[in-house]
C-alpha cells in the first residue's frame, strides 16, 4: 500500500484544505503533494510521481470567456479544468513559488479550486497576487524558455498572436514550432552564449515567421535572462511585442515603456533606470528595499549614496567601465544602507540602454540579505562539520552510489598521502595493496552497505609512496546531499597487526616448547583439573590427554600416602619446588622434581603449570655417588690420620736425635724441625676430625697452635700474655698448611728473640685474623719486644725461618709487610681461597 502523503504543515485550515504540490521546475515532475491532494484527487502519492503538473488537466477559458468582453477575457487569470482519478472535473487556478531542494529548482504550486465562482466568474473571480496573473493581464506576449529553446511557459497574448494554444505548445522548440524563424537560431545560441558568458541578463532581437494561414509575423523580442545563484542559466523570461503593424517607432517606444512599467511595478526584485548619475526610475520594491521613498529617491539621487563606503569604489570602477564603453552589462554584489542606517547585501544587475538618445542604465536590485544570514550560517555549520569531521583520528572517506570517493576527511590525506583533490572522485580501489585484496569482495562491501547492511572487514591497503599497511575498515549506509552514499571508517591497524603476528608467534613458540620439552608439563585449571599435558609427561606417566582431560592430577598420579601433601602443594599460590614420588597409569612409582607455577592475572590465579622432571636415574646415581663419596671420604680421613701419624714417627725420631747429640745448635734445630712438622701434623689432625675433609676452622686451629708453642717455649721468669681476636674462617689445606708454618716461625721467633734479658716491660703478642670486603683475609702477629735487629735484611738472607716466610707467603700469593718499630709486627694480605 502507499504512504500516505506528506503534509506541509501541521496547522492552520489553509494547509489543511488547499492543495499543494512541489514540481520539478524544468521536466514538470511532480515530486510530492500533501493530503489535500490526495483526497482532492483520489490518486495515491506513487501515482502523482508518475504525472507531470500538466496531466492533471488542460488549461481551460473558452466557456467562460463567451460570457466576457474582450477586455475581461484579456485580464482573466489561467484556469485549469482537472480531472479526479474517477473522471470528475473541477476547476483551479494556480499560485507558483519557486525554490530550490536538494541542488534542484522546483517551485510550489498552490492549486485554487474555484469550481463554486465558474458561474460569476466576471464578478467573483480572485485575482491572485502572484507574477503569473500580472504575466496575462499585460498588452503583451509573455514565454519563458529554456537554453535548448524549449517552451516552458505560454501566456494567452502569445496564443493570439502566434496561433499556438497552451496545451500544444509546451515543450516544444521555438524554432520547430516556427514561433522563431529557424535561420536565426546561429544568431540567438551566439547571442545566450555570449550572454551566459559575461553573465549579462537581457538581450534583443527580431523575428519575422508565418503562421498556419500564412500570414507574416513581425515580432521584437525583449528577452531577461534568469540565473541560478551558481551563475547556471536557468531560463530566459521574452515579452514579445507584435510589430506587424509597423507602428511608429514612438508609439512602439510609448508603448514599450508603459509595459515595462506595468511588469516592473509587479515585480519582486528592485528595479532601477540609471542617467547621468542620477535616479530616474525605481519601482516599489527598490523603495522597499531601501527604505526610502519614490519621491525621496527620483532625479537628485546619486545612488552610490545608498552604497556602503567600502564598496563605493567597486560601483565607481563599473561605472567609468561602463562610460568608457569596456563594458554593456554588469553584475555585483555589495553592501547598501538602508535610510535607517542598516546594513544589507545586495545583487545589482545592469545593461546598458539608449533613452532619448543619450547613454543611461537600467538593472534590477536584489536584497540578499536574508540569503546571506541563512548562508553565513549554513557556512558556520559547514565549517563546525569540517572541523569535526577533519578532527576524527581516524580517516573518513564518504563513497557516492557508484563507489567513488565524494569526500574525505584530513586524517585520510594523512594516512594514504594523497591530497583530498586527488582522491574525490576516484575508485577507492587505488588504496588496494597489488595481490591482498579481492577487488570483487571490495564491490560486494560497498553494495551490501548501500543496501542498508553495515560491513566490516580487515583490508590491505597502499600509501601514495608504496608503503603497505593493514587497516580496518567499517562501511555504513547514509545520505549525502540526499542521495544514498557509504560513510566508511578505516583504521590503520599496523600496530595491532604486529602485535597480533608477534602474539601468534609467542604462541607458536610457547605450543612448541610446551610439546617438546624434555620434561612433563601438564596445565591445570584453578581445580587442579588438567586442561593439556605434553608429550613427555605422557611418556612419564603413560596416559594419553583424552585419558586424563577433566581429570584432578593428585588424585591420579599421587599416591594414596602422599595425598594429603600433593594436595597442600597444589593450592599453593607461588612457586614451589619438590622431590617426591608418583604413579604411573601400570601403578609403578616414578622419582620426579616437580615444580608449581601459578599463572596469575590482575591478582588472581587462573592456572597451573605442574612440571615433572622423571630424577629416577639421577636418584640411583645420586645415590651410588654418596656411596662412593662415603668411600673416599674414609679413605681421605684415613691418609690425613696415617699422614698425621707418620709425621708423629718423624718428630719422635727427631726427639730421639736431639737426645743423642750434646750440640746445642743441633739440638736447637732438631727442636725447630719438630714445631714444623707438628704445625703440619696438627692440620692432619683437624682434618680427618672435620666432617669436611677439605677445609679447616683456622681459628681454632691458631689458639691449637699458639697453646703448643706455648707451653714448648714458656719462660716461667716470664710470662707472656697472648692476645687473639681472631675471626671464623674456613681455609683450604694449601692455605692452611703454610699460614700455619709461617706462624709457627713468627711465634717462635717472638719466644726466643723478642724479650731478652734487658726487656723491663710486660711482654705481649698479638694474633689477629681478620676478613673484610671481597674475601680478602689479613693474619697479623706483633709483639712489643725489642724490635727488629739493624742488620735484619742482611740476616733474612741467612735466615732459614725468614727464607721458610717468604718462601711460605708467596705460595699463597700473599703480600707482606714487616714493621721493626716498637716491637715486631708481621702483616699478610691475601684472598680467601674458596
Amino acid at each position: 500500500m502507499d504512504k500516505p502523503a506528506q503534509n506541509f504543515a501541521t496547522d492552520g485550515s489553509f494547509f489543511d484544505k488547499e492543495c499543494m504540490l512541489l514540481y520539478d521546475y524544468f521536466t514538470l515532475d511532480i515530486l510530492e503533494v500533501n493530503r489535500a491532494c490526495v483526497e482532492k484527487y483520489q490518486y495515491t502519492e506513487e501515482e502523482f510521481r508518475r504525472k507531470k503538473i500538466t496531466d492533471l488537466g488542460d488549461k481551460y477559458r473558452k466557456s467562460v470567456a463567451d460570457q466576457l468582453s474582450n477586455d475581461e477575457q484579456f485580464k482573466l487569470p489561467a484556469i485549469w479544468k482537472h480531472y479526479r482519478k474517477d473522471g470528475s472535473s473541477f476547476y483551479v487556478q494556480f499560485t507558483f513559488h519557486q525554490m530550490k531542494k536538494g541542488g534542484k529548482n522546483i517551485q510550489l504550486c498552490v492549486l485554487h479550486d474555484i469550481s463554486a465562482e465558474i458561474p460569476e466568474l466576471n464578478k467573483n473571480l480572485h485575482h491572485l497576487p502572484r507574477i503569473d496573473t500580472y504575466k496575462e493581464q499585460l498588452p503583451l506576449a509573455t514565454v519563458e524558455w529554456d537554453r535548448m529553446a524549449k517552451i516552458r511557459d505560454w501566456s494567452p497574448k502569445a496564443e493570439e498572436i502566434f496561433g499556438w494554444n497552451f496545451e500544444n505548445i509546451l515543450g516544444k522548440s521555438l524554432f520547430k514550432a516556427g514561433i522563431v524563424d529557424e535561420n536565426q537560431k546561429s544568431l540567438i545560441e551566439n547571442k545566450i552564449q555570449e550572454m551566459t558568458a559575461h553573465q549579462t541578463t537581457y538581450f534583443t532581437f527580431s523575428s519575422f515567421v508565418k503562421d498556419g494561414e500564412g500570414k507574416e509575423i513581425h515580432t521584437n523580442w525583449h528577452n531577461s535572462a534568469n540565473y541560478d545563484q551558481s551563475g547556471k542559466l536557468i531560463s530566459i523570461l521574452s515579452l514579445i511585442e507584435d510589430d506587424t503593424e509597423n507602428k511608429i517607432a514612438e508609439e512602439r517606444l510609448k508603448d514599450s515603456e508603459q509595459r515595462f512599467r506595468v511588469l516592473s511595478e509587479a515585480s519582486t526584485v528592485g528595479v532601477y533606470l540609471v542617467q547621468k548619475g542620477k535616479l530616474l526610475y525605481v519601482n516599489p520594491m527598490f523603495s522597499k528595499i531601501t527604505g526610502y521613498s519614490k519621491g525621496e529617491l527620483l532625479n537628485n539621487f546619486d545612488p552610490l549614496e545608498l552604497v556602503h563606503e567600502d564598496d563605493v569604489t567597486k560601483l565607481l570602477t563599473i561605472r567609468e567601465r561602463f562610460y568608457n564603453s569596456e563594458i554593456d552589462s554588469f553584475e555585483v554584489d555589495v553592501r547598501a544602507r538602508s535610510k535607517n542606517d542598516s546594513e544589507i547585501f545586495v545583487r545589482i544587475y545592469g545593461s546598458k540602454i539608449e533613452l532619448k538618445g543619450q547613454f543611461a542604465i537600467m538593472g534590477v536590485v536584489i536584497d540578499q540579505t536574508r540569503q546571506m544570514e541563512v548562508q553565513s550560517k549554513l557556512n558556520q555549520s559547514i565549517q563546525s562539520y569540517r572541523d569535526l569531521f577533519n578532527s576524527i583520528g581516524d580517516a573518513i572517506y564518504i563513497h557516492d552510489e557508484n563507489g567513488k570517493f565524494a569526500e574525505v576527511n584530513k586524517t585520510a590525506e594523512e594516512i594514504f598521502g594523497y591530497t583530498r583533490e586527488e582522491l574525490i572522485g576516484n575508485d577507492p580501489m587505488m588504496f588496494a595493496a597489488p595481490g591482498k585484496v579481492d577487488e570483487k569482495k571490495t564491490y560486494e562491501y560497498i553494495k551490501n552497505s548501500l543496501n542498508g547492511q553495515r560491513q566490516r572487514f580487515e583490508w590491505w591497503a597502499v600509501r601514495k609512496n608504496g608503503e603497505v599497511f593493514p587497516i580496518e575498515v567499517t562501511l555504513t549506509p547514509g545520505k549525502y546531499f540526499g542521495k544514498n552514499a557509504v560513510i566508511a571508517i578505516a583504521r590503520d591497524i599496523s600496530t595491532q597487526y604486529d602485535q597480533q603476528k608477534e602474539l601468534r608467534h609467542n604462541e607458536e613458540l610457547f605450543r612448541q616448547l610446551f610439546q617438546n620439552a624434555p620434561v612433563g608439563i601438564a596445565m591445570l585449571d584453578n581445580q587442579n583439573e588438567v586442561q593439556m599435558v605434553n608429550r613427555s609427561f605422557e611418556d612419564i606417566f603413560e596416559y594419553n590427554i583424552d585419558e586424563i582431560r577433566g581429570v584432578n592430577i593428585d588424585e591420579m598420579i599421587a599416591p594414596a600416602q602422599d595425598l594429603d601433601v600433593a594436595r597442600k602443594l597444589s593450592n599453593s599460590t607461588e612457586t614451589f619446588e619438590v622431590t617426591g614420588v608418583r604413579r604411573k597409569k601400570d601403578g609403578s612409582s616414578v622419582d620426579v622434581l616437580i615444580y608449581g607455577v601459578p599463572v596469575k592475572v590482575d591478582g588472581k590465579t587462573i592456572a597451573i603449570f605442574g612440571i615433572y622432571v622423571d630424577i629416577t636415574d639421577q636418584k640411583e646415581a645420586e645415590s651410588n655417588l654418596k656411596n662412593s663419596l662415603k668411600e673416599k671420604e674414609v679413605l681421605l680421613a684415613e691418609i690425613h690420620h696415617r699422614v698425621k701419624n707418620n709425621l708423629a714417627v718423624i718428630t719422635g725420631l727427631l726427639e730421639l736425635q736431639s737426645h743423642s747429640t750434646e750440640n746445642s745448635d743441633v739440638r736447637e734445630a732438631l727442636k725447630d724441625s719438630q714445631m714444623r712438622i707438628n704445625t703440619m701434623a696438627l692440620i692432619h689432625e683437624k682434618l680427618y676430625q672435620n666432617e669436611t675433609l677439605s677445609s679447616i676452622d683456622f681459628s681454632r686451629y691458631i689458639r691449637e697452635l699458639v697453646d703448643v708453642i706455648d707451653k714448648s717455649h714458656r719462660n716461667s721468669s716470664r710470662p707472656i700474655n697472648l692476645d687473639l681476636e681472631l675471626d671464623e674462617i674456613e681455609f683450604t689445606i694449601t692455605q692452611a698448611i703454610p699460614c700455619g708454618l709461617m706462624l709457627n716461625e713468627i711465634l717462635t721467633n717472638c719466644y726466643k728473640h723478642a724479650f731478652g734479658k734487658d726487656f723491663k716491660q710486660e711482654a705481649s703478642i698479638q694474633i689477629s685474623l681478620k676478613l673484610g670486603e671481597h674475601d680478602q683475609v689479613t693474619l697479623q702477629v706483633k709483639d712489643n719486644g725489642a724490635g727488629l735487629p739493624d742488620d735484619f735484611d742482611k740476616l733474612g738472607k741467612y735466615s732459614l725461618g725468614l727464607t721458610l716466610i717468604k718462601t711460605l707467603s708467596r705460595q699463597i700469593d700473599a703480600d707482606i709487610s714487616v714493621n721493626g718499630e716498637s716491637g715486631t709486627s708481621y702483616q699478610f694480605l691475601f684472598d680467601l681461597e674458596k
